[in-house]
């Protein structure tokens, strides 16, 4: 149980924040010997379910109209859920045809270390790209060829070590978008991404069961621990974007890549 809520606050913190979750829940599992991949599998996905009832809370103003008659004859409101919907289609494509090669990085602690690394580098250049932004649209504005291309950046974003919310807040910054823009955009890209893999994941426990070594009541936990971390890492996600600190996050991934890969590679952890 003390794994998984590790596992939780360690979601939380790295799902919002530009940091690859997955790369990060990768690298606990892989130092405290959580080798079944299967169950880290589904674990990663519980876990990921947590940190959507997160940003779904913290977005509700912008999510409860859809629901409504009056929110949908808003023009604005509109063009943002087809903009989301236009930019999931290559995120699935992406997602589902190379969905077993992304698998088989999570047993790949080595390539989620240089993956790390490069997010950092990611974070370094949209920083730069914010801060030299004088022309920021916002998000009813964009085209969707301009989604497209935030749909194809979150697609590669499901390689464990590259972050999702770094590369989207990246594309979008890159695409004019206000940070705070890019920010809303990226997580609502979030919830129809997280949303179709829980569902394909409780597909599949249904048809072959729980996987071997898994606890449900652990899986609760972690997923109320990763709700409760996420949304206050939410909060500070904005802060930090509004502020234009995108590098700190940047260094800490180039320490941590550096760190792990030096712990695994010459020290045989």
């Amino acid at each position: 149980m003390l794994s998984t809520i590790l596992q939780g606050i360690v979601q939380g913190l790295s799902e919002f924040l530009p940091i690859s979750s997955s790369g990060h829940l990768t690298l606990v599992q892989h130092f405290t010997g959580n080798n079944n991949l299967e169950a880290n599998m589904t674990t990663d996905i519980a876990l990921h379910f947590g940190t959507l009832i997160a940003v779904i809370y913290f977005f509700r103003k912008d999510i409860v109209p859809y629901f409504t008659k009056a929110g949908w004859q808003d023009a604005a409101r509109r063009k943002i859920a087809w903009l989301v919907i236009v930019a999931s289609i290559p995120t699935a494509i992406i997602g589902l045809s190379l969905k077993n090669k992304f698998e088989e990085l999570f047993s790949n602690p080595i390539a989620v270390c240089i993956a790390l690394f490069l997010t950092g580098i990611i974070l370094l250049i949209s920083e730069k790209i914010k801060i030299k932004n004088t022309n920021s649209t916002n998000l009813p504005e964009l085209t969707y060829g301009k989604a497209v291309v935030t749909g194809i950046a979150q697609g590669i974003a499901c390689t464990p070590g590259i972050s999702r919310s770094g590369s989207t807040i990246a594309a979008g910054l890159l695409m004019g978008l206000k940070g705070e823009e890019a920010a809303k955009f990226s997580f609502l890209l979030m919830i129809v991404s997280v949303g179709g893999a829980t569902l394909l994941e409780v597909r599949k426990v249904i048809k072959y069961g729980i996987p071997e070594g898994i606890v449900p009541i652990n899986l609760i936990i972690g997923a109320i621990t990763a709700m409760i971390v996420g949304f206050l890492s939410l909060k500070f996600l904005v802060y930090i974007i509004n502020k234009q600190k995108l590098s700190y996050f940047a260094y800490y991934l180039f320490a941590v890549s550096i760190i792990c890969f030096s712990l695994i590679k010459f020290a045989g952890m």
